[in-house]
């Protein structure tokens, strides 16, 4: 007992402000010197790190609540979304998340060869071959439109954003699929569709919406084409209730998750500006960062208890990809990188 109030003793002069920063201070000291006892911070994974807006889970509770044994009617989903990109409703077509529908369509569309824009989305040369083609990973600046080529845009892994006007000229006689399931990190004035007989655009509501458990995306069709992308009976009636506040109601929440991306973004660059490791140029909630050696630092890392992506997952042994989250999760990352 006399140990217990000689400790709080010593605050009895200071202010409560002083005692808060006091007592913070010893355990920010506690956590550095064992790094172990800290929580584990997960920086490898795809999904937003926050659930998405209340009224998306409210909508897709009251869909539960209804009529349950009926099959949903997509309709009023495909109307909302073709009225936000301003287009007939014929040409959306809605289907489990941006996976599946770019399963469908390169089923579809494949031909011998298809081109993947590299670095992407990891799944995407497993799913060329699953259609029977081959997949040949290009370099997004060397990609010309000389075969049917899949492109992520913004990039998965690295944040790259290969110009609106320059994705036409990709497609030609060819197919260009594009999977842009991070669509809603796009800068402004890249968010606007291709008008192209051959261009197909797919979109997830997983990342800008965090709605990643639903497993709800749409495909935007060229104007008179149709293809068998949907699910045989359709998506679950609250994955298309909670789609469907999002189109609606759901922009600014959306907005907001963009623009607290680009802030971490921007203090992860400012704070490594001194550093081995230097994040690149991007969009999105993924930070392509280089290092000496990718393996090294995430396993580094790893034993601090933060976890990030291996670039060697891409290939390249030279970076790491971490998934922004709050600026607390990027204070701690910054720390440990300074300390390696």
């Amino acid at each position: 007992m006399r140990r217990f109030l000689s400790y709080y003793r010593q605050f009895e002069e200071l202010s409560p402000d002083e005692v808060s920063r006091e007592l913070r201070e010893r355990r920010d000291e506690e956590r550095r010197r064992h790094p172990a006892q800290q929580p584990p911070l997960d920086l490898s994974g795809a999904a937003w790190h926050q659930p998405p807006h209340p009224e998306v889970v409210n909508a897709a509770t009251f869909a539960l609540r209804r009529a349950v044994n009926e099959y949903p009617d997509a309709g009023p989903l495909q109307a909302a979304i073709a009225a936000a990109h301003d287009i007939a409703p014929a040409r959306v077509v809605v289907g489990h998340g941006a996976g599946e529908l770019l399963r469908a369509a390169l089923h579809a569309l494949a031909d011998d060869e298809v081109a993947v824009g590299w670095p992407g989305w990891g799944p995407l040369p497993g799913l060329v071959s699953e259609a029977g083609a081959t997949p040949v990973p290009v370099a997004l600046e060397e990609l010309d439109g000389g075969r049917t080529t899949v492109l992520t845009r913004p990039a998965d892994p690295t944040g790259i954003v290969v110009p609106h006007a320059d994705l036409a000229g990709l497609a030609g006689e060819h197919w260009l699929i594009l999977d842009e399931a991070l669509a809603g990190f796009l800068p402004d004035g890249e968010d606007a569709l291709v008008e192209h007989p051959r261009v197909l655009h797919v979109r997830s509501f997983s990342k800008a919406h965090a709605m990643a458990g639903f497993r709800i995306g749409y495909a935007v069709l060229p104007e008179g084409v149709e293809l068998p992308l949907a699910p045989v009976l359709g998506v679950s009636a609250p994955a298309q209730a909670g789609a469907l506040w999002a189109v609606e109601h759901g922009a600014e929440s959306a907005r907001r998750r963009r623009a607290q991306a680009a802030t971490e973004r921007s203090r992860l660059e400012a704070a490594l500006a001194d550093t081995p490791f230097h994040p690149s140029p991007g969009h999105g909630p993924y930070v392509w960062l280089a290092a000496p050696s990718g393996p090294e630092l995430a396993e580094a890392l790893a034993a601090r208890r933060i976890y990030v992506a291996p670039g060697n997952a891409w290939g390249d042994e030279h970076h790491v990809r971490v998934t922004l989250r709050d600026a607390a999760a990027t204070d701690r990352l910054v720390a440990a990188l300074r300390e390696l």
